[in-house]
């Protein structure tokens, strides 16, 4: 997988475990509705408390498959990270460390954050072509240096 593909795959990664955090919030505050904690039933009668086993279950197993692809995520941007800024993830390393700090934010920024180039050079206090040749330059380093499998 060439660089531009791996870093796609990681964006991917990023807007999925995006999502999935506000889906759990979702899950969460309808599991605690169903719970008792303001749940009012739309009529006089008692909820059928089968029905709402049934649905509180539902909504366990489905955060527990959320959680699990919420994890494989986080494996993914871990391992960029690392690629990105070292394996401490403290700069002193990787592209951080090759090209410059430069190099490995605006890929972050690009990536890691979803950010537009007008975003990542605002951020950054650099312009888009500064920010477009930072990016190109840290490609191809990476290209040569790292391998970029999807296996980890």
């Amino acid at each position: 997988m060439n660089a531009r593909d791996y870093f796609d795959w990681v964006r991917d990664a990023s807007r999925d475990a995006e999502s999935i955090r506000r889906q759990l919030e979702t899950l969460e505050s309808r599991a605690k509705a169903l719970g008792g904690g303001g749940f009012e039933p739309r009529t006089r009668s008692t909820p059928d408390p089968k029905r709402m086993e049934g649905r509180i279950v539902a909504y366990m197993q489905r955060e527990e498959e959320l959680k699990a692809r919420q994890e494989a995520d986080y494996a993914i941007i871990g391992r960029a990270c690392r690629l990105l800024y070292g394996e401490d993830e403290d700069g002193r390393g990787g592209v951080a460390l090759a090209c410059g700090p430069l190099h490995a934010d605006v890929l972050w920024w690009r990536y890691l954050a979803d950010s537009q180039w007008k975003e990542v050079a605002l951020t950054l206090d650099k312009s888009v072509t500064t920010c477009r040749a930072a990016h190109d330059a840290a490609l191809d380093w990476l290209e040569g240096h790292a391998e970029l499998d999807v296996d980890g």
